[in-house]
């Protein structure tokens, strides 16, 4: 599930075959934690003498550390930064669109200066705040003199402290419908027939294929555009729930989740 994707973000759903009923697979799934490869590659800042750079973001950028909003450039989902000290080991980034705040990032440095723990709150991305929380540890140090929050970290896993992507789904004959604690939505038959997607930015209309008994395959289109397929695959437990994302685009993401409910 960083400023995420991301990602992050997409609800878990599952599906019994055809003319299963009752699905075994109707409740609340609830992704795990997100676990990152370490070859992943690092975010780099630098926090020295009032100026916070982070030369990793997209773009990069460089501005004050006063705790006043920064105009910041070339990313679409905000136009200011701010960026403030609370003391040697914590730092609190505001980031900002038409003066209203898309989210909110506390950095805490350990005391022994190898790991990060930060705490983000999405406030731009579902009807209520979603907070995530990152962990990363030190692969480089920062320069002389700079905030211990300098340096390249490594992000290793990250997790919704709030479960705000607790998906229920319930099966019903050829349909499946889908919402999330993210207010997002659908209702869908199991035989590729296009329905509106409900709620969300990213997506527009959804459409489901059953692959086998125990997976079926999502497509999400944005503009008539197919934007990002998904495969829900269930295990023999049937409590475990195997998950792979492409966004259309060359990028992979698998992902493990678990019924709750």
């Amino acid at each position: 599930m960083g400023i995420v994707r991301a990602s992050l973000l997409s609800g878990f759903l599952a599906v019994s075959p055809l003319g299963a009923a009752p699905s075994v697979f109707n409740g609340t799934w609830r992704p795990d934690p997100q676990v990152f490869s370490p070859a992943r590659q690092p975010d780099v800042i630098e926090l020295v003498g009032g100026v916070y750079s982070c030369q990793t973001c997209t773009p990069p950028y460089k501005i004050k550390a006063d705790g006043t909003d920064q105009p910041v450039a070339g990313n679409g989902r905000y136009d200011t930064i701010s960026v403030k000290v609370i003391d040697d080991r914590t730092v609190l980034k505001i980031v900002k669109r038409d003066g209203k705040t898309s989210f909110e990032t506390r950095s805490v440095v350990s005391a022994d200066d190898k790991t990060k723990t930060e705490v983000q709150t999405i406030y731009d991305m579902a009807p209520r705040p979603i907070e995530l929380t990152v962990h990363a540890v030190r692969v480089s140090a920062g320069p002389a003199h700079s905030h211990r929050a300098s340096g390249g970290w490594r992000m290793t896993d990250l997790d919704l402290s709030n479960h705000a992507e607790d998906t229920i789904f319930k099966v019903a004959g050829d349909t499946l419908s889908m919402s999330d604690r993210m207010g997002r939505s659908f209702s869908a038959k199991l035989d590729g027939t296009e329905s509106p997607y409900n709620g969300s930015d990213e997506f527009n209309r959804v459409s489901l294929k059953v692959i086998d008994d125990s997976t079926i395959e999502e497509s999400d289109k944005k503009g008539g555009k197919v934007v990002k397929i998904s495969r829900w695959s269930i295990a023999p437990d049937g409590r475990t729930m195997h998950v792979t994302f492409d966004d259309t685009q060359g990028h992979v993401q698998k992902q493990t989740g678990h019924k709750v409910e």
